[in-house]
Protein backbone atom coordinates (compact mmCIF):
# COMPACT_ATOMS: atom_id res chain seq x y z
CA UNK A 1 0.00 0.00 0.00
CA UNK A 2 1.21 3.77 -0.87
CA UNK A 3 0.65 7.12 1.08
CA UNK A 4 0.89 10.42 -1.10
CA UNK A 5 0.37 13.64 1.11
CA UNK A 6 0.75 16.64 -1.22
CA UNK A 7 -0.18 20.42 -1.44
CA UNK A 8 -1.87 21.92 -3.75
CA UNK A 9 -2.10 25.46 -5.38
CA UNK A 10 -5.50 25.91 -7.47
CA UNK A 11 -8.78 28.04 -7.45
CA UNK A 12 -11.34 25.59 -6.73
CA UNK A 13 -13.80 26.13 -4.21
CA UNK A 14 -12.72 25.40 -0.96
CA UNK A 15 -9.16 26.70 -1.79
CA UNK A 16 -10.69 30.04 -3.19
CA UNK A 17 -12.61 30.21 0.05
CA UNK A 18 -9.54 29.76 1.68
CA UNK A 19 -7.96 32.33 0.12
CA UNK A 20 -10.37 34.59 0.84
CA UNK A 21 -10.18 34.25 4.49
CA UNK A 22 -5.75 33.25 4.83
CA UNK A 23 -5.94 33.16 8.84
CA UNK A 24 -8.78 30.54 9.21
CA UNK A 25 -7.55 26.71 9.26
CA UNK A 26 -10.68 24.62 6.85
CA UNK A 27 -11.40 20.76 7.75
CA UNK A 28 -13.64 19.25 5.00
CA UNK A 29 -15.31 15.97 4.90
CA UNK A 30 -16.78 14.36 1.50
CA UNK A 31 -19.10 11.10 1.22
CA UNK A 32 -20.34 12.21 -1.97
CA UNK A 33 -23.43 12.86 -0.98
CA UNK A 34 -22.36 15.78 1.29
CA UNK A 35 -19.40 18.48 2.14
CA UNK A 36 -18.87 19.02 6.07
CA UNK A 37 -16.82 22.06 6.70
CA UNK A 38 -15.62 22.94 9.88
CA UNK A 39 -13.67 26.43 9.59
CA UNK A 40 -12.15 28.16 12.64
CA UNK A 41 -10.52 31.73 12.92
CA UNK A 42 -10.13 34.46 15.10
CA UNK A 43 -12.66 37.19 13.26
CA UNK A 44 -15.74 34.94 12.60
CA UNK A 45 -17.63 37.86 11.20
CA UNK A 46 -15.65 37.63 8.25
CA UNK A 47 -15.25 34.24 7.77
CA UNK A 48 -19.20 34.14 8.05
CA UNK A 49 -19.64 36.63 5.36
CA UNK A 50 -16.90 35.01 2.39
CA UNK A 51 -18.61 31.84 3.09
CA UNK A 52 -21.88 32.97 2.45
CA UNK A 53 -20.83 35.13 -0.42
CA UNK A 54 -18.57 31.66 -1.60
CA UNK A 55 -21.70 29.47 -1.21
CA UNK A 56 -23.97 32.06 -3.06
CA UNK A 57 -21.50 31.98 -5.90
CA UNK A 58 -21.01 28.42 -6.11
CA UNK A 59 -25.17 27.95 -6.21
CA UNK A 60 -24.42 25.40 -3.21
CA UNK A 61 -27.13 24.10 -1.39
CA UNK A 62 -26.63 24.67 2.86
CA UNK A 63 -28.01 21.88 4.69
CA UNK A 64 -27.21 22.96 8.39
CA UNK A 65 -24.95 26.22 8.83
CA UNK A 66 -23.82 27.03 12.78
CA UNK A 67 -21.70 29.51 14.27
CA UNK A 68 -19.90 29.33 17.50
CA UNK A 69 -17.15 31.25 19.52
CA UNK A 70 -13.86 30.75 16.95
CA UNK A 71 -15.42 28.44 15.00
CA UNK A 72 -18.13 27.53 12.33
CA UNK A 73 -19.83 24.75 10.83
CA UNK A 74 -20.95 24.15 7.48
CA UNK A 75 -22.88 21.52 6.06
CA UNK A 76 -23.54 21.66 2.24
CA UNK A 77 -24.85 19.01 -0.75
CA UNK A 78 -21.81 17.62 -2.38
CA UNK A 79 -20.95 19.31 -6.27
CA UNK A 80 -18.01 17.48 -6.79
CA UNK A 81 -16.87 16.81 -10.46
CA UNK A 82 -13.25 16.26 -12.00
CA UNK A 83 -13.38 19.98 -13.14
CA UNK A 84 -14.07 21.29 -9.22
CA UNK A 85 -12.93 18.56 -6.65
CA UNK A 86 -9.16 16.79 -6.09
CA UNK A 87 -11.65 14.23 -4.49
CA UNK A 88 -12.71 14.03 -7.83
CA UNK A 89 -9.82 13.66 -9.12
CA UNK A 90 -8.07 11.57 -6.70
CA UNK A 91 -11.04 8.72 -6.86
CA UNK A 92 -10.99 8.97 -10.68
CA UNK A 93 -7.70 8.14 -10.45
CA UNK A 94 -8.28 4.61 -8.70
CA UNK A 95 -6.84 6.20 -5.04
CA UNK A 96 -8.77 6.81 -1.97
CA UNK A 97 -8.80 10.25 -0.23
CA UNK A 98 -8.01 10.13 3.16
CA UNK A 99 -9.97 12.96 5.50
CA UNK A 100 -9.73 15.32 6.19
CA UNK A 101 -9.09 17.60 3.61
CA UNK A 102 -7.74 20.82 5.14
CA UNK A 103 -6.57 24.25 3.84
CA UNK A 104 -4.91 27.27 4.81
CA UNK A 105 -4.07 30.60 3.42
CA UNK A 106 -5.46 29.30 0.12
CA UNK A 107 -3.83 26.04 -0.13
CA UNK A 108 -5.17 22.70 -0.05
CA UNK A 109 -3.07 19.55 1.66
CA UNK A 110 -4.40 16.69 0.80
CA UNK A 111 -3.50 12.90 1.99
CA UNK A 112 -4.44 9.59 -0.23
CA UNK A 113 -3.60 5.87 -0.17
CA UNK A 114 -3.18 3.57 -2.93
CA UNK A 115 -3.01 0.26 -3.73
CA UNK A 116 -0.70 0.57 -6.98
CA UNK A 117 2.26 2.66 -7.24
CA UNK A 118 1.27 2.98 -10.88
CA UNK A 119 -2.16 4.89 -9.86
CA UNK A 120 -0.06 7.45 -7.80
CA UNK A 121 1.73 8.31 -10.27
CA UNK A 122 -1.44 8.83 -12.46
CA UNK A 123 -2.90 10.96 -9.35
CA UNK A 124 -0.05 12.93 -9.72
CA UNK A 125 0.07 13.45 -13.48
CA UNK A 126 -3.83 14.28 -13.24
CA UNK A 127 -3.71 16.96 -10.34
CA UNK A 128 -0.70 18.62 -12.03
CA UNK A 129 -3.09 19.38 -14.46
CA UNK A 130 -5.21 21.49 -12.58
CA UNK A 131 -2.91 22.77 -9.72
CA UNK A 132 0.50 23.44 -8.50
CA UNK A 133 1.89 20.57 -6.76
CA UNK A 134 4.08 19.91 -3.70
CA UNK A 135 4.56 16.37 -2.66
CA UNK A 136 4.96 16.75 1.17
CA UNK A 137 5.55 12.47 1.65
CA UNK A 138 5.18 9.60 -0.54
CA UNK A 139 6.35 6.00 0.00
CA UNK A 140 4.76 2.45 0.85
CA UNK A 141 3.42 2.05 3.95
CA UNK A 142 2.69 -0.74 6.36
CA UNK A 143 -0.55 -1.48 7.20
CA UNK A 144 -2.91 -4.77 7.46
CA UNK A 145 -5.70 -3.25 6.17
CA UNK A 146 -7.07 -0.15 3.89
CA UNK A 147 -9.61 0.40 6.51
CA UNK A 148 -6.54 0.96 8.91
CA UNK A 149 -5.30 3.38 6.76
CA UNK A 150 -8.07 5.42 6.50
CA UNK A 151 -9.11 5.19 10.23
CA UNK A 152 -9.38 8.43 11.92
CA UNK A 153 -6.08 8.74 13.93
CA UNK A 154 -5.97 9.17 17.57
CA UNK A 155 -4.28 12.56 17.49
CA UNK A 156 -7.24 13.73 15.87
CA UNK A 157 -9.57 12.70 18.49
CA UNK A 158 -7.86 12.84 21.39
CA UNK A 159 -4.74 15.49 20.71
CA UNK A 160 -6.27 18.60 22.07
CA UNK A 161 -6.75 17.09 25.30
CA UNK A 162 -4.46 18.11 28.43
CA UNK A 163 -3.08 15.19 30.34
CA UNK A 164 -5.11 15.94 32.76
CA UNK A 165 -8.31 15.97 31.40
CA UNK A 166 -7.33 12.36 29.88
CA UNK A 167 -6.40 11.05 32.49
CA UNK A 168 -9.95 12.49 33.85
CA UNK A 169 -11.70 10.64 30.93
CA UNK A 170 -10.11 7.14 31.19
CA UNK A 171 -10.79 7.33 34.97
CA UNK A 172 -14.55 7.76 34.72
CA UNK A 173 -14.53 5.09 31.49
CA UNK A 174 -13.17 2.60 33.31
CA UNK A 175 -14.64 3.14 36.72
CA UNK A 176 -18.12 2.77 35.10
CA UNK A 177 -19.22 6.43 34.94
CA UNK A 178 -20.48 6.18 31.93
CA UNK A 179 -22.18 3.05 31.96
CA UNK A 180 -25.73 2.20 31.99
CA UNK A 181 -26.87 1.63 34.41
CA UNK A 182 -24.48 3.79 36.11
CA UNK A 183 -22.23 2.06 38.49
CA UNK A 184 -22.16 3.41 42.07
CA UNK A 185 -19.40 5.59 41.13
CA UNK A 186 -19.12 9.10 41.86
CA UNK A 187 -17.24 12.59 40.95
CA UNK A 188 -16.22 12.83 44.50
CA UNK A 189 -14.66 9.47 44.76
CA UNK A 190 -12.86 9.85 41.08
CA UNK A 191 -11.42 12.92 42.96
CA UNK A 192 -10.17 11.54 45.71
CA UNK A 193 -8.63 8.75 43.62
CA UNK A 194 -7.24 11.06 41.33
CA UNK A 195 -5.66 13.19 44.59
CA UNK A 196 -7.28 16.28 43.43
CA UNK A 197 -10.49 18.76 45.07
CA UNK A 198 -13.93 17.77 42.90
CA UNK A 199 -14.41 20.77 41.12
CA UNK A 200 -10.98 20.92 39.44
CA UNK A 201 -11.75 17.35 38.77
CA UNK A 202 -15.28 17.24 37.48
CA UNK A 203 -13.71 20.61 35.50
CA UNK A 204 -11.46 18.67 33.58
CA UNK A 205 -13.95 15.68 33.05
CA UNK A 206 -16.13 18.31 31.37
CA UNK A 207 -13.59 19.85 29.41
CA UNK A 208 -12.80 16.21 28.42
CA UNK A 209 -16.08 15.33 27.10
CA UNK A 210 -16.54 18.75 25.08
CA UNK A 211 -13.30 18.39 23.22
CA UNK A 212 -14.18 14.57 22.09
CA UNK A 213 -17.90 15.38 21.14
CA UNK A 214 -16.60 18.33 18.92
CA UNK A 215 -13.66 16.20 17.58
CA UNK A 216 -16.13 13.49 16.16
CA UNK A 217 -19.08 15.96 15.20
CA UNK A 218 -18.09 16.18 11.35
CA UNK A 219 -18.32 12.11 11.55
CA UNK A 220 -21.43 12.58 13.69
CA UNK A 221 -23.09 15.11 11.18
CA UNK A 222 -22.06 12.83 8.13
CA UNK A 223 -23.49 9.68 9.42
CA UNK A 224 -26.66 11.58 10.48
CA UNK A 225 -27.25 12.95 7.55
CA UNK A 226 -26.19 9.38 5.30
CA UNK A 227 -28.80 7.68 8.07
CA UNK A 228 -31.53 9.84 7.61
CA UNK A 229 -31.25 9.93 3.51
CA UNK A 230 -31.44 5.93 3.38
CA UNK A 231 -34.39 5.81 5.89
CA UNK A 232 -36.74 7.91 3.64
CA UNK A 233 -35.47 6.02 0.61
Amino acid sequence: MYQLKVRLDHNMPFSDLSKKIPDAYISRWCNLQVDVLEIEGEDMQKVESKVKESLDTLSATPIHIARFDNAMEVVVKCKCAMENSSIAIVEASDCIPVMPVTYKAGYEYLKVISFDRKHMQDLLNNLMSVAKVKVEDMGSIVSHSARSAMTVSLDQIFGSLTMRQLSAIVQALERGYYNLPKRNISIEEMARNAGIARSTFEEHLRKAETKLLLAIRPYARIAYISRNKEEKL
